[in-house]
C-alpha cells in the first residue's frame, strides 16, 4: 500500500508543468505561486499529514512555507524537483512548529511517549488514504504490464533507463518511451477522475 501512496505522490511532484510553475514563479509571477499551491496542496498535505497528523500544523506549515517561497523567490535555487523542494519546506516548517508547541518532548519526533492523536482525524486520515489507493489501483489497471515493470524499476529499484533496458532486453529509449507513456495515462487519468 506504501508503493500505492509513494506512487501517486512522485508522480503529482514530477510533472513537467510544475518545473515550468516553479521558474515562473522564480521570475515573479504570483499567479505561477497560486497555481503551484493549488496543485501541490493535497499531495503535501497527504504526504505530511502521515506524519504529524495535526491538521492545523501541516495545513500552517503549507502556508508558512509557500510564503517562505515567495518571500526568498530571488534567491531560490535552480532545483531539479521543485515539489521535492516545496515537500522539503513544508517538513521543516512542521518540525519547527511542532517543537515550538512541544518544547520539552520536541514535539512526536524524537519522544517515546505514546501520543493520542484525535480519533476524527485518525478516521479522516484513513478514509483519505483508502480512497487514494483504490484511485490509484483503479489507474494501474490502465497501464500495460511491462509499463507497470518499467515504473517499479525506474522509480521504485532506483533503477536507470540503461539497467532497466538490459534487464528488460530492450534499447534505453523503449524503456524511457514506455516510462514517458505510463507516466502519461496515470496523469490523464487522476486529471479525468480528480479535476482541478
Amino acid at each position: 500500500m506504501t508503493f500505492i501512496i509513494s506512487l501517486a505522490i512522485f508522480i503529482k511532484l514530477q510533472t513537467s508543468n510544475i518545473n515550468e510553475l516553479w521558474s515562473c514563479m522564480r521570475a515573479g509571477d504570483a499567479d505561477a505561486l497560486k497555481e503551484l499551491y493549488n496543485s501541490l496542496y493535497q499531495v503535501l498535505f497527504t504526504a505530511n499529514f502521515s506524519i504529524c497528523m495535526r491538521r492545523d500544523i501541516v495545513k500552517d506549515s503549507i502556508h508558512d512555507a509557500f510564503i517562505s517561497i515567495w518571500v526568498h523567490r530571488d534567491k531560490l535555487p535552480l532545483v531539479s524537483s521543485p515539489g521535492g523542494y516545496i515537500n522539503t519546506c513544508v517538513r521543516r516548517k512542521m518540525i519547527d512548529a511542532l517543537r515550538k508547541e512541544y518544547p520539552l518532548e520536541s514535539a512526536l519526533l524524537n519522544t517515546d511517549t505514546p501520543y493520542e492523536f484525535p480519533y476524527e482525524e485518525v478516521v479522516i486520515s484513513f478514509q483519505e488514504q483508502e480512497e487514494t489507493r483504490q484511485t490509484i489501483r483503479e489507474a494501474l489497471t490502465h497501464l500495460t504490464g511491462k509499463q507497470k515493470e518499467a515504473i517499479r524499476l525506474r522509480f521504485f529499484e532506483n533503477k536507470n533507463y540503461e539497467e532497466i533496458a538490459r534487464l528488460q532486453g530492450c534499447e534505453p529509449r523503449t524503456i524511457y518511451n514506455r516510462v514517458y507513456e505510463a507516466v502519461e495515462r496515470l496523469r490523464q487519468y487522476f486529471s479525468v477522475r480528480h479535476p482541478r
